[in-house]
């Protein structure tokens, strides 16, 4: 049985895909399962056992590749569900019709517009994607998000990180929605006091973080160390996997570091979970929001404030999220 799964986009989305490959592998022990994703998601599974190919597209080059539209599927499950994805799925050859993810359109109007949740609190969108590929699962069978990485990268990542010994916290400031942007001022007085506790702090982001990523690092001082810029996408999971806590807004980063293993801190602010992205099971989580009448305000983040001063985040105190971590970092 040849099954093909399409999520091309973004890292968050992408990576919550991971537990319909564990599902899928359930089903169809024997099955042959491909992956279609971004090309700057693909090397994250490179190392998958549950899949035999993950393949990569560039956003200028959007056509199937030729072996995969010269195969014939028996199942595909379109997880992006946009115009170009099902246009990649018109180019090949199905056995039976694809299966599509739901987008939940009308329910997201619904709460943004007027108001009104209309969402099943137990429809997370991993539990969406499953349900695409014929699955009914509750939210206590659906597997974690979860991806694997050779052990020679994890030791070349332990190596950026001094090898001392100390537990470490990896902080996620940046995201593409400035909205969804923790002030920087408290990031850096959650990294100063771990630095304090003899702690590595390192902060992760993109390249166009770099810059910003830099100048924080100096303002906590200490063993704090900036990667912005410096791994690519499997490199910081292999990386991740070293780091005792993390902490970061609603991003991909904070999806990556819990499907790494590693107990996680979210920032909640214009998106809240309604929309179906919130952390779920093992590793353990803790969420950071405020309840205001204005949330959510955006799908996805947005860049403009109505109130435009962001209470949503700045109302989120430092110290509430420090003493959060520490309790966190205890759990089991």
């Amino acid at each position: 049985m040849k099954i093909l799964v399409i999520r091309l986009s973004s890292m968050g989305d992408v990576i919550l895909a991971t537990p319909l490959f564990s599902f899928l592998q359930k089903q169809y022990p024997m099955a042959s399962i491909t992956f279609v994703t971004g090309s700057d998601y693909a090397g994250l599974f490179v190392d998958d056992p549950r899949l035999s190919e993950a393949v990569g597209l560039d956003s200028a080059a959007p056509e199937m590749p030729p072996h995969l539209v010269s195969s014939t599927w028996d199942m595909v499950v379109d997880c992006q569900n946009n115009s170009r994805s099902r246009a990649l799925v018109k180019s090949i050859r199905t056995i039976c019709a694809p299966e599509f993810f739901n987008k939940l359109h009308w329910q997201r109007f619904m709460l943004l517009f007027l108001r009104c949740n209309r969402y099943d609190p137990a429809r997370h969108v991993a539990a969406r994607y499953i349900h695409a590929a014929g699955g009914d699962p509750s939210m206590g069978e659906v597997p974690p998000p979860r991806l694997f990485f050779r052990e020679a990268g994890c030791l070349r990542a332990r190596a950026i990180l001094g090898g001392n010994g100390s537990p470490a916290l990896a902080v996620f400031p940046f995201s593409a929605w400035k909205n969804k942007e923790w002030p920087e001022a408290y990031f850096t007085a959650v990294g100063r006091h771990f630095i304090d506790k003899g702690w590595n702090v390192a902060i992760i982001g993109g390249p166009s973080d770099a810059d910003r990523a830099r100048q924080m690092k100096e303002r906590i001082g200490g063993r704090c160390v900036s990667l912005a810029g410096e791994v690519s996408p499997y490199e910081c999971g292999c990386l991740l996997k070293s780091f005792t806590l993390a902490l970061g807004n609603d991003t991909g980063l904070s999806h990556l570091a819990r499907a790494c293993g590693v107990k996680t801190g979210i920032l909640f602010g214009p998106t809240t979970r309604h929309f179906g992205f919130f952390p779920y099971g093992e590793p353990s989580f803790r969420i950071f929001e405020k309840r205001l009448f204005c949330r959510p305000c955006h799908a996805h983040g947005g860049n403009f404030c109505v109130r435009l001063n962001r209470p949503c985040m700045k109302r989120i105190a430092a110290e509430q999220v420090i003493s959060g971590l520490e309790k966190l970092a205890g759990a089991p």
